[in-house]
């Protein structure tokens, strides 16, 4: 049945109407500080077609969004709005003439923007509390999988992209890292992909990372915690409408990818793929499922195709034994219009199923209120995340066959805390006036909910961002942590500091 069910949505997406550009661009970073300013312009009611459960955007979707704001802003709207268009615009300026017609030619920019960054980190890892081969250093998370040392650290990102005939793109983001304490500067592909534009749909192959759910702090099923996986993936960069009666669904994305995992685990090699709907029926509610799986590898059983589609859509093989890890969450966001367009959004997840749904719950809840005094210059997140299934132990993250867990590189592909865990998030973020941001932070974490001994982590954080001209942008962070328990030895309690400066500039 669930075979029939993904053949038919497959089917609807060939004769799928685009419902808005459907040109190929470069994909955002997760990181880009364009992700908040949307969030905050939908906020103030200027946006109602974006769907925010499906990650990255490209540059030409978020330009499809901004152009959405510049057309609902009037002279009478907060000055904050007229700000945060203004960024936008310069920032997407290309993306947005190729929007309004401007004819597209070929290009080829070796050098389109360059980041450079520095670190200060003290303090060690910490396994993350649910017996995988995890680790995570807690003040440095979502951020590719990139592993700072302790000491002084210092990164260049460069950024490079061509585009053929609006069809077929490339784009490449090396990094040059040097570290204190480790071995000396080294050149790595941090992430990069070929896309090859067909129709509404893109075809793509390359390093990629993927944000799948309403969480923001964190997510259940993906999120960029881990490095970029190199995969075969299959979207549509633009939402579409689906013919007939379908179309009261409303605007909907989908996503789906083949990757492989790396060989230093217990199952070497096994195959990661993943599956996402995303759809809008109406523009105050956008509902969401994903499902990811691992299968195969070393010592495991091959698959074909329609075995392939069979684990995907959540099935074992015949036979009884335990093929796949797998993972599924459903997800939704709220918006109330009568309530300055807060947003209420959720995760629900399970890593079994029982009866046809997911069984050993996990769930992420959230709230965000874009405008919380007259000016709409401040904005609330408050965001829990739960992922100790009680009466079962650590369950969340780990497999009996593939015993490294649900990681990449030694990192959680899903939210950054991992199993076995629980936090409390709160962030109150300010867009002022001559182009500058803060952000203050708090997150309240409890690892290893199983165990009789339980580490806990307090993290306040303070950031700071300032557009200083057309194309140069400096931000920095600072957070401390007070980690109570760390490894789960009671009364090892240390404070660990971390701090990051950054100056991205564009060409």
């Amino acid at each position: 049945m669930k075979k029939c069910v993904f053949l038919l949505v497959a089917a609807l997406l060939a004769w799928a109407t685009p419902c808005f550009a459907v040109s190929v661009s470069a994909s955002l970073p997760l990181d880009s500080w364009v992700y908040p300013a949307l969030d905050k312009l939908e906020g103030l009611g200027l946006i109602d077609s974006s769907l925010k459960g499906s990650r990255p955007y490209t540059r030409l979707e978020a330009a499809r969004l901004t152009a959405a704001a510049r057309r609902s802003h009037s002279p009478g709207s907060l000055p904050v709005a007229a700000e945060l268009l203004r960024d936008l615009e310069r920032e997407l300026g290309g993306e947005l003439a190729e929007l309004h017609g401007s004819p597209v030619a070929n290009h080829f920019q070796p050098l389109r923007s360059a980041s450079l960054s520095h670190a200060w980190r003290e303090g060690g890892d910490s396994t993350t509390a649910n017996r995988t081969n995890a680790t995570q250093f807690a003040l440095d998370p979502n951020r590719q999988g990139l592993n700072f040392s302790e000491g002084h650290n210092g990164q260049l990102i460069l950024e490079s992209e061509a585009r053929l005939w609006q069809r077929l793109h490339f784009s490449a983001r090396p990094l040059f890292a040097v570290q204190e304490q480790g071995t000396d500067g080294s050149w790595r592909l941090l992430d990069g992909r070929a896309a090859l534009g067909l129709g509404p749909l893109e075809v793509s192959f390359g390093r990629q990372s993927l944000w799948w759910g309403q969480g923001r702090h964190g997510s259940l099923v993906l999120s960029n915690n881990a490095k970029p996986l190199d995969m075969l993936r299959i979207t549509n960069p633009s939402p579409v409408l689906l013919p007939w009666v379908f179309k009261y669904l409303g605007p909907m994305r989908f996503d789906v990818f083949w990757s492989e995992l790396e060989s230093d685990r217990v199952v070497s090699n096994p195959y990661f793929a993943g599956l996402r709907l995303n759809l809008k029926p109406l523009p105050w509610l956008e509902i969401g499922g994903s499902r990811a799986v691992i299968f195969g590898g070393e010592g495991r059983p091959g698959i074909d195709l329609s075995e392939f589609i069979t684990i995907l859509a959540g099935k074992n093989l015949e036979g009884g034994e335990d093929t796949s890890n797998q993972l599924a969450a459903l997800d939704a966001r709220l918006s109330l219009p009568f309530l300055w367009n807060a947003e209420l959004y959720g995760e629900l997840g399970g890593e079994d199923e029982a009866g046809g749904f997911i069984a050993k719950k996990a769930f992420i809840l959230g709230a965000y209120l874009p405008r919380i005094e007259p000016s709409g210059r401040l904005a609330l997140r408050v965001e829990h995340a739960n992922l100790a299934y009680e009466g079962h132990g650590p369950v969340w993250y780990r497999h009996s066959q593939y015993r490294s867990g649900y990681t990449y590189q030694r990192k959680i592909l899903g939210h950054h805390m991992g199993g076995d865990s629980r936090s409390w998030y709160a962030e109150l973020s300010a867009f002022l006036p001559g182009g500058f941001s803060a952000s203050l932070d708090l997150d309240h974490q409890r690892r290893g909910y199983s165990d009789p001994v339980r580490e806990t982590h307090l993290q306040p954080g303070l950031g700071l961002a300032w557009q200083a001209t057309e194309r140069l942008r400096l931000s920095g962070r600072y957070a401390f942590d007070r980690v109570r328990n760390l490894e789960q030895i009671s009364g090892r309690n240390e404070t660990h500091h971390f701090s990051l400066l950054a100056l991205d500039y564009r060409l």
